[in-house]
Parts: structure tokens; sequence; C-alpha cells
């Protein structure tokens, strides 16, 4: 490490610098200015304008958010608290299949329907990728947006929510709607195979639009068709989309859901290793808890899901259609006994469901004096569908497994909130709060799961390689300047199932793009955040 004399903007003195590449932590400074990194090393000469002193700190690389859902919350509260907070300072969105765009006129009202009450909160008033992107850049935000275009909301702009195959047209036009997504910043394609339209979709179709991201540099985003016993299966489906396509995939919130198919994640390591041996360039994201988070509407067979919202409250109205429903959800609950004590109302719009968030769907059904299957269909069709679910699946050993793997990077899997206005209305997984800071906290230090320079690595160099973020992620000189500063004993997740909207604890500094934006206690609302470029082919 050498001394510099110059001036620089910001000064981060006397911390143990971890760098992003899993190389051991060093002792040094580290200088920033014009939104760069300038120096890093014994620093003493240099002067700043701020200076900030980081002894018995770590400073590391800003995290980046593998997975999130924030396509709207940066538009409702773009100050992403949540996450900023527990140093994350890059958000990747669109995933699980769901972009706000396209949203071309006839199916724009379809389209806005898929994101719910938060649809509802924002000015819908783009049409295409390029004008949504525009509209975060005109808003501004906290952290950097790393856009991925979703193939539901693909189709269903081109098709519907019906479930068949695309006609030879309709798949061109999905293919040329693909194309400019990427020629108006998207990283890649992601896609929901487990939701409707998604799940109606076919190998053929994916690879063929995966096909049209590859010459452009881009990437495959997969929640893959199934995380229970069909998990191998997807995962190779996955692959052979990848395969077919010439692209890179990143399977989505690697897990093995459901106690029956615990353990079968090292059989879908294997697979992904096997690939990465055979050329594929397969990659996955996990989040560090043991339940998910998804939809109420999930819940019901894939028939009843068809056709949109319209159609699924139609078949929910239709007395003879509710028996056949409340037959099949108690089917599904015999096979799977305890499956409403291990399944919680997370979000309701209504005033009058609110005060049901937190609790299990058992508890719900008491209180209403029903049975459960009926209770959830009554849920679907007070909230019109836009109710949100957390489910008790997986088992500690598998998240351990697949968070140690060194293939692994993190996202959250949920969108930036905060404890006020409309988005602290709803009652999130705590991974909302807390997944950056219990991976640092949990397992790197109380259980020695791996190094903290290891977690690390899987929060920024890694993650920023396999976006092919060239300029972040890593602390050296002229990188970008996204750098979080943290007490490494402190470092903890504190949101709860019961209290999710409770910040993390350990951040003192986070820096996004050169700019001071969290100090301390105290958030910045400077907005530095950037909608990152992709790197192209």
């Amino acid at each position: 490490m050498t001394e510099v004399s110059n001036r620089a903007d910001i000064i981060i003195r006397n911390g143990r610098v971890i760098d992003g590449t899993g190389a051991a932590s060093a002792p040094g400074d580290v200088t920033v200015g014009d939104g760069r990194i300038v120096a890093v090393g014994d620093l003493d000469r240099t002067e700043a304008e701020t200076a900030l002193d980081a002894t018995g700190l770590v400073v590391a690389p800003g995290f980046i958010d593998m997975h999130t859902h924030s396509d709207l919350s940066l538009l409702i509260n773009p100050r992403a608290e949540s996450k900023l907070r527990q140093g994350v300072t890059t958000e990747v969105i669109g995933q699980c299949g769901f972009s706000p765009a396209p949203a071309p006129g006839p199916r724009a009202d379809a389209i806005r329907a898929i994101f719910g009450v938060w649809g509802k909160e924002v000015d819908w008033s783009w049409g295409s990728y390029g004008e949504y992107l525009d509209a975060l850049r005109q808003e501004g935000t906290s952290v950097n947006v790393v856009p991925v275009v979703g193939h539901g909301v693909l189709r269903t702009g081109v098709m519907g929510e019906e479930n068949r195959p695309p006609t030879a047209g309709e798949l061109e036009e999905m293919r040329a709607a693909v194309r400019r997504a990427m020629e108006e910043g998207a990283f890649g394609m992601s896609s929901g195979l487990a939701y409707a339209p998604g799940m109606f979709s076919k190998t053929d179709e994916l690879a063929a639009l995966a096909a049209e991201i590859a010459p452009l540099g881009g990437i495959y985003f997969s929640h893959i068709r199934g995380e229970d016993e069909r998990l191998t299966g997807a995962v190779s489906e996955a692959i052979e989309t990848a395969r077919r396509a010439g692209a890179p995939v990143q399977i989505s919130h690697l897990k093995a859901e459901g106690q029956r198919n615990w353990g079968t994640t090292e059989a879908a390591l294997d697979l992904i290793q096997q690939a990465g041996a055979a050329g594929v360039a397969v990659g996955f994201d996990v989040y560090p808890y043991t339940a998910w988070n998804t939809g109420l509407a999930q819940l019901l067979p894939a028939w009843a899901r068809e056709g949109g919202r319209e159609a699924v409250l139609g078949r929910l109205s239709d007395a003879a259609t509710q028996l056949r429903l409340v037959g099949e959800l108690a089917q599904a609950a015999e096979a799977d006994p305890g499956r409403w004590e291990r399944r919680l109302l997370a979000s309701a719009g209504t005033e009058a469901n609110r005060e049901l968030q937190g609790k299990t769907l058992a508890e719900i059904a008491k209180l209403r004096g029903m049975p459960p299957e009926q209770t959830v269909l009554d849920l679907l069709i007070e909230e019109q569908t836009d109710a949100g679910m957390v489910g008790f699946g997986m088992c500690e050993d598998d998240v351990r497994r697949v968070l140690a793997h060194p293939l692994a990077t993190i996202g959250s899997d949920s969108a930036s909130q905060a404890p006020y206005g409309v988005l602290g209305r709803s009652h999130p997984h705590p991974r909302t709060y807390g997944s950056f800071a219990r991976v640092l906290g949990h397992y790197a230090r109380e259980e020695g799961l791996f190094s903290l320079e290891e977690a690390v690595a899987k929060m920024t160099g890694r993650s920023a390689a396999r976006l092919g973020l060239r300029d972040r992620g890593i602390i050296a000189p002229g990188m970008a300047a996204d750098i979080v500063v943290l007490d490494p004993e402190a470092i903890a997740d504190r949101a709860t199932y019961e209290e999710p909207h409770q910040y993390a604890a350990g951040v003192r500094w986070v820096i996004v793009n050169g700019v001071l934006e969290l100090d301390g206690e105290e958030h910045q609302e400077k907005l530095p955040g950037m909608v990152l470029a992709p790197p192209g082919p």
C-alpha cells in the first residue's frame, strides 16, 4: 500500500478493508472523489471535505441484491431504506417474470393489475421499457438499479394470460419486444414459471426468447418451475433453456420446499456444477431464511389461475367451482399435515383484513369459524386476489448448504420498504429488512459458516461479475464508489416474522456513487442512485 498526497471528497480512515474479491482483509484508508474510489492504502497525507473514522469497523463494497421486487416500491418511496440500512447499494429488479414494462396500451391495465395495490400507487405513465426506466431516473433513488424485463409481462402484453402456446406470430412479437427492452436498457429476461402466465409456457418458447438476449450480452434469470419434488427437473430445464439460447442463467432463490424434499438441494447443486463443467454458465442466488413469501393465490391449482384476475375472481365466485376448489385444497392439506399452521397472511389491502396480517391461516380460520380452505377462498375474494402469504417450508441444513456453495450470491427476493406510509402498511417477510445483515451477523460471525471476507464476496465482487458490472463490487482505485462501513461485531438482522418492519443494526455509513447517503441513523435523501447500463455483448 502506498502513501498518496492529494485531496478527496471523502476519506474513510483506519478501517479494515474487505475488498470484495474474497481476499483477506487489510488495514487501510479509502478516498473517494467524483463518484469513484481514488486510492486505497496508507493515506495519512490526504485531506478531504468529509472524513470518516472507521476505527474498529469494516469497509466493504456496497452490497448487490441479486433478486428484488422493488420495481414499484422505488417509485413509491425512492429512499429504499430497508435495503440501504443493511448496506445494499444496488438492486436487481424485474424478477420472477414480472416487470412493470413494456405495458402496451391494450394490455396496460392487465399488466398494472399484476402489481396489485402498489400498481395503484404510482403514476402509470409509461408504455415502453425505456419509458419505465426514464420514470425511475426522473424520480431518483437512493440505490442503483439493474433492470431486467419479465417474460410473464411480455407474454401478457402479447397474448394475455391464456394457457396455450403462442402462435408463430405471437412468438415473433414477443421476440421483438425482448430485443427492444434489451436495447432500451434491460440486463436480460426473467421468467416466473410457478406463476401465471409463465407457468403456461414451454421450454421451446423460453429458449427462443432467451436466444434474443444472448447476442446482446443478456442473462436469463429464472424462478424455476418447481422448488418441491420438481426441483431437480426444474433446474435441468433452466440449464437446458440457457444451453439452447447460448445465454448464462441465474437460478432464483435456490431452495427445496416441503419436508419430503429436504436434502434435494444437494442434487440440484450437482446439476449446476455439471452444467458449468459442460460450458453452460449457471449461477444462483439465495436468501438466508427457512420461509418463503408469495401470493396467496399460489395456493390455487393451476387451472384456477388461468386468464387473469377477472377470470380467477369469476371462478372464486361460482358456487360449484368453489366446492371443487375447497375439495382440492383439502386434499392438498391432507397430504401436507400442518399446512395451514405454516402459512401466514403477509399482506392485505383492505382495512378489515389488515389486522389479520401476521396471523396463520389456521388462526384466521378459527377466528372466522370456518374451514381453512373456505377461508383462503374468501380472503382472495375480499382482497381481489391481492393478498400475500409467508410459508415455512425449508430446512436449515439446505439453507446452509446453498449459502455456503462457492457459486452462491445473495438476493433478498423482496421489495425495498420502510416502516411508514403505504409501504409500512404491509407485513413483509423479514428478509426485506434483514437478508444481508443476517448473512454477515448470523451465518458468518455467529455460525462460522464462512469467513466475513467470503460473505462479502458473495454480496459484492461475485455478484458484480455475474451481472457484468465491471466497475462495481470491489474496493479498488477507479471503481465506482459504492461503499458500506459497518461494525462486524454489531451487524445483525432485527426484523422478525412477528415484527418485520425493523431496520438492521450495525451499518454506520453507506456511500452510493460517491455520495454519503446514510450517515449513522440519518438518511441524507440525496438520491444518488443510477439506472445502470448493461455491459453489452
